[in-house]
């Protein structure tokens, strides 16, 4: 293997990354894990349809294929994959294509659109697990399928077609015929998380707009039906009280969980927020850090009580055509997100002095350089942190930087 010399490494916002043949690197929300010398992403491919300029949840009116590109609602089409990248120090221009690891028209039955593919390690059968939101042909959430491999390169193959998450609806775990609960419904954007103390996995998931987290099986491939714990929480405190929420990321630091989420924001521009949780297991009890329904708490350090939204007349450069009452325009809200972004996931990272810095990274929707769907970019941001474990507020900055380890 290569050696690299451990470096302060600078990362710029105002570019997007690109592969070792210097192209754009097509992968979207999605997973960065360090494995084996490189770091591993996992993403969704999108195709490279024309979106029209700054105008959020692109409901574009044309076929939508195939054939492909074609021109109408570019991030809906089915001829998204899930690609699989690496890298050795996570540098522009470092990041070398290994392949596909799924196909949305072809390797998950009646998918038309896939979405934040995460992958995992379970050191209790030594395959990496890789779960895939989707959507039916029929318009309906599928949920999550979920692949395996013994390798983060794959060949990935299909382990199970449809979770049975317990608030999927209609679903695996729902009698046929049976009336959906007000908490179930179509299921979407998730995280996984697995326990370093014993190797148990939790899947942070939304369903019909709320937030909750159930256990999973030893073999990560359906759920155990446990739900987390959230204290002041929706439906006897199995789901996190804040409503029309998505896009979720679990991380560990010094002894606690920590959950984060925001307000829905389907590809929208403007961006979305950051409210956070934290809990000493990933069962809970979470207890609110920041959110909007808490913001006069004394542990959010961010008078909105969110982290990333700020009003748009401070500083947040966003110029385009907001999507109504999405991401930080929620509830007819004039603000943005000072990161430009909705969140993705944390990545963590060795430094050279052996310490692990947290990487927050939101994907950049609508804001591709040259207006294709499948060149949308992300914001990276350094988590900071208080004395006693608060989330500072997370503002965009042109350049960040951190320690690589050397390899």
């Amino acid at each position: 293997l290569g050696v690299v010399a451990a470096r302060n490494f600078p990362f710029s916002n105002l570019e997007h990354k690109t592969s070792t043949t210097h192209e754009l690197v097509n992968a979207h929300c999605g997973t960065y894990q360090w494995i084996d010398g490189w770091y591993w992403y996992h993403g969704a491919e999108y195709g490279l349809c024309k979106e029209p300029p700054r105008l959020g949840c692109d409901q574009t009116p044309g076929p939508v294929g195939p054939p492909y590109p074609a021109p109408g609602r570019c991030g809906f089409q089915a001829d998204h994959n899930v690609s699989i990248w690496r890298s050795r120090d996570l540098s522009a221009g470092s990041w070398e294509f290994v392949g596909r690891a799924a196909h949305c028209a072809t390797d998950i039955p009646g998918c038309s659109i896939l979405y934040r593919p995460h992958l995992v390690h379970n050191p209790n059968t030594k395959l990496y697990v890789l779960f895939v939101n989707y959507v039916t042909n029929g318009g309906g959430y599928g949920g999550n399928a979920v692949f395996t491999a013994s390798s983060p390169a794959g060949p990935f193959s299909l382990a199970n077609p449809q979770m049975n998450l317990t608030r999927l609806c209609p679903g695996p775990a729902v009698p046929e015929g049976a009336k959906c609960g007000p908490a179930q419904g179509g299921c979407g954007d998730f995280d996984v998380a697995v326990d370093p103390e014993d190797g148990a996995a939790y899947i942070i998931y939304g369903c019909n707009f709320w937030m909750g987290i159930e256990k999973l099986s030893p073999d990560y491939l359906y759920t155990e039906g446990t739900n987390g714990t959230v204290v002041g929480g929706g439906f006897e405190g199995s789901t996190f009280p804040e409503y029309f929420v998505e896009a979720p990321a679990f991380f560990h630091r010094n002894g606690s969980w920590y959950a984060l989420f925001g307000h829905c924001c389907c590809f929208c521009e403007q961006g979305s927020g950051v409210m956070a949780y934290t809990a000493p297991h990933l069962l809970g009890p979470w207890r609110p850090q920041c959110s909007d329904l808490h913001n006069n708490s004394q542990s959010c350090l961010s008078a909105t009580g969110d982290l990333a939204c700020v009003p748009s007349s401070v500083g947040s450069p966003f110029t385009g055509t907001p999507t109504p009452g999405q991401g930080c325009a929620y509830q007819g809200r004039s603000d943005s997100s000072s990161v430009r972004a909705q969140q993705n996931y944390v990545i963590s990272v060795r430094a050279a002095d052996g310490s692990d810095q947290l990487i927050w990274t939101g994907d950049r929707w609508q804001q591709s350089p040259d207006g294709l769907k499948g060149h949308e970019g992300q914001t990276w941001a350094v988590l900071e942190f208080d004395g006693v474990g608060r989330i500072l507020p997370i503002r965009w900055q042109d350049t960040i930087s951190f320690d690589v380890a050397p390899q």
